[in-house]
């Protein structure tokens, strides 16, 4: 037993108390705790603000189709005034519009009953598609005949994670054409 005490440099046992041992695991826990809740958070704030870029990116690249290239002959910048007429309408808004471009044939584009926006006389039914955002309002676009105003309402929504991110954006273009 003295070689013991004598190798332990003569203190008695070496090694931790059990209550050094309990606070330390109370620390560690609290920490980890702590370190987990911030990458929680943090893949949380990276989803949103994923989902605000692609939102962001699909609404303004539907706008761009819609505005300049539903069709070869253009798309709603190209259509004439006196032929805009909303489809499903009620008080000047609706779910859809038609409308006749100044070269070519009349064409139309509803919201279909997936939220998601298809124009009569495009190559491919789901070219209006713009990756998986979905539309929010049932009536997207609503019509000032008076000066030829058409607004459209890109209420848009995307989930990632078992969540919902939305996004509300408005298109306001005034029809020139006569």
């Amino acid at each position: 037993m003295r070689k013991l005490n004598a190798l332990a440099g003569g203190r008695g046992r070496r090694g931790f108390t059990l209550t050094e041992l309990m606070v330390a695991s109370a620390l560690t826990t609290l920490v980890m705790s702590q370190v987990g809740m911030a990458l929680v958070s943090a893949q949380r704030m990276f989803e949103s603000t994923f989902a605000d870029i692609e939102l962001s990116l699909q609404s303004r690249m539907l706008r761009e189709k819609l505005l300049f290239s539903i069709n070869d002959d253009g798309g709603l910048m190209n259509a004439r005034q006196t032929d805009l007429s909303l489809v499903n309408g009620i008080e000047n808004q609706g779910t859809g519009i038609s409308f006749m471009p100044v070269k070519g044939a009349k064409n139309r584009v509803v919201l279909n009953e997936e939220k998601r926006l298809g124009a009569d006389l495009i190559r491919s039914e789901r070219w209006l598609e713009c990756g998986t955002m979905v539309l929010q309002s049932t009536n997207v676009f609503s019509l000032v005949m008076t000066n030829g105003t058409i607004n459209i309402d890109l209420d848009v929504a995307i989930a990632i994670a078992n969540r919902r991110y939305v996004q509300r954006n408005q298109v306001k273009a005034q029809i020139m054409n006569e």
